[in-house]
């Protein structure tokens, strides 16, 4: 095999590689979530999102046996992105008061939009419902986590969890929306009304 012939198949591998990679199924996901957010839940059908992608109904079904399976796989991408992805993170620090204000610095580090969307979807899709619950109670189990260690007792941490993300949740309705910094602080406010004070040395 000569040298043009070598490079001409090392190009085509590398398109191929390309190629391969906007249709994967991350990109599938990504792209559906920005379409989300862009027009809404109804174009999150088969048909439009394949004619908004640009490709053909069997590039979907290479990675989705159905919309079935795909809205499950992309709420599953959602739960591990935006929920276990940033407990991972908030777990870096030691104090529960580290985690939690490491957590405030992960979440106002990322855009927001796809979560209201995602809310909103789920009035009228009843699986996203489904999803959201566990989604919900995750988060909410892991600030009253941090709460417990921090000397609150269990019921109380799960107490002060629940407003806390209401009042996190319930301040993205507002509008105008208040900057995701502000509602990290107003709701960082509220609940630490209830905190143990730190005991002096």
């Amino acid at each position: 095999m000569n040298t043009k012939t070598t490079k001409k198949n090392l190009n085509k591998a590398q398109l191929d590689k390309n190629k391969d990679s906007k249709n994967s199924q991350l990109d599938w996901l990504e792209f559906a979530l920005e379409t989300l957010v862009k027009k809404g839940p109804d174009a999150l059908k088969i048909i439009p999102l394949c004619e908004l992608k640009g490709v053909t109904k069997g590039s979907f079904y290479h990675h989705f046996k159905n919309r079935n399976v795909f809205i499950d796989t992309l709420m599953t991408h959602w739960y591990q992105k935006r929920t276990l992805d940033f407990i991972e993170q908030a777990n870096t620090q030691s104090s529960p008061m580290e985690k939690l204000n490491k957590l405030d610095q992960v979440i106002a580090s990322q855009q927001s939009e796809a979560e209201m969307h995602i809310r909103a979807w789920a009035l009228k899709e009843p699986s996203i419902a489904i999803h959201l619950g566990k989604i919900d109670q995750q988060r909410q189990d892991y600030l009253a986590q941090c709460y417990a260690e921090l000397g609150l007792p269990k019921e109380e941490a799960q107490d002060i969890a629940l407003m806390a993300y209401a009042n996190f949740l319930g301040m993205q309705q507002i509008h105008p929306r208040p900057s995701i910094e502000t509602v990290l602080r107003v709701t960082a406010m509220a609940s630490q009304a209830f905190l143990p004070m730190p005991k002096d040395n």
